[in-house]
């Protein structure tokens, strides 16, 4: 039996395009900094300050400086607990029936690596029911079947751009095969509470479950500055 697999025509978003160019910048620190030390700069300059130019380019230096600190160990932790801190609690009861569906979110191939394997640790244990895998290439939900994974309860689509279109798609499959049953949403612990609130936004109930790949210092500081970043933006539009 065939996956069930729904692709979708091309629908482009305006600014999509721009997203990975300006996280890119986001993630260089020899393309940012200068950003912000020339508009720091213009700031300095253009302010009717009695403030001696050594003391403003002392004042810039350390704009700079603290600037650079988003980079760190020490920033990377205190934007993953600011992050945790966002997460809805979980709204697991064990009458709760029927089965929840493990849902995985497009995230790359090492993410991918982990909650594939925590998903058919749930589907083999009989915790969920199916695996919906939104927004990811069919090779995941291979990923799935090479795990032991009945490719009848293997779904998913490759329609999701975004974690907000991962949780409307997601929505709507539920509605139209399991109404009713609860989302055991399965992602890394940074994207897990912008994704959890999105999806409960759906009207859905979600019962968050993190997994952490092993990655580097880098990885990881890279994954806590986009959603940090995202967050944000999801709070502006009134998505958090």
């Amino acid at each position: 039996m065939p996956i069930e697999w729904q692709t979708c025509p091309p629908d482009p978003l305006l600014w999509i395009q721009w997203r990975e160019p300006l996280l890119q910048l986001l993630f260089t620190p020899w393309l940012l900094l200068p950003l912000v030390a020339i508009g720091f700069g213009l700031v300095l300059c253009l302010l009717p300050w009695s403030l001696p130019w050594p003391w403003r380019a002392l004042l810039l230096t350390t704009l700079v400086l603290l600037s650079s600190g988003i980079y760190s160990p020490a920033a990377t932790d205190l934007m993953s607990r600011w992050l945790t801190a966002r997460q809805p609690d979980s709204a697991v009861t064990a009458s709760h029936r029927p089965l929840p569906l493990a849902v995985l979110l497009g995230r790359g191939p090492q993410i991918a690596q982990a909650t594939t394997a925590e998903a058919a640790r749930q589907l083999n244990s009989n915790a969920v029911a199916v695996v919906y895998v939104s927004g990811h290439q069919p090779s995941t939900a291979q990923r799935l079947l090479r795990l032991g994974v009945p490719p009848e309860r293997v779904a998913g689509d490759s329609c999701a751009r975004t974690t907000w279109e991962n949780a409307t798609h997601t929505s709507l499959w539920l509605q139209r095969h399991y109404p009713g049953a609860a989302v055991l949403l399965i992602t890394d612990p940074w994207q897990l509470p912008r994704a959890a609130r999105a999806f409960a936004h759906q009207g859905l109930t979600v019962w968050p479950l993190a997994v952490e790949p092993r990655l580097s210092a880098r990885e990881r500081n890279r994954l806590a500055l986009r959603e940090t970043a995202g967050t944000l933006l999801y709070a502006l539009q009134g998505r958090m």
